[in-house]
């Protein structure tokens, strides 16, 4: 697999202050993106700013799923497996997948 090269996780959103409608996605600190709705959708624009901000957690749900498929072909489901599609199937419900 390639190596990662995004700002290390857990990263969040939050309204901006100064702008009405902007979302900002942060990771320690810091602002990674801006996210703007001049066009009156704010609810779309908070919901990809959500998505945006689980990025590195929808990743790492996705290794460990990827992890998991092969044995799961062939053998019942382990605790660690379970635990993995609860998990995806979490993200996916929160950002209507």
């Amino acid at each position: 697999m390639a190596e990662s090269k995004f700002t290390p996780g857990p990263w969040g959103f939050q309204k901006s202050e100064a702008y009405k409608n902007t979302w900002r996605i942060t990771a320690d600190g810091q602002r990674l993106a801006s996210l703007d709705s001049d066009d009156g959708e704010p609810a779309q624009t908070q919901a990809n700013a959500e998505l945006m901000a689980d990025a590195p957690r929808i990743l790492e749900v996705l290794r460990t799923l990827h992890d998991f498929a092969l044995p799961l072909r062939d053998r019942g489901l382990a605790a660690e497996s379970e635990q993995a599609f609860a998990d995806a199937r979490a993200l996916l419900e929160k950002h209507g997948g």
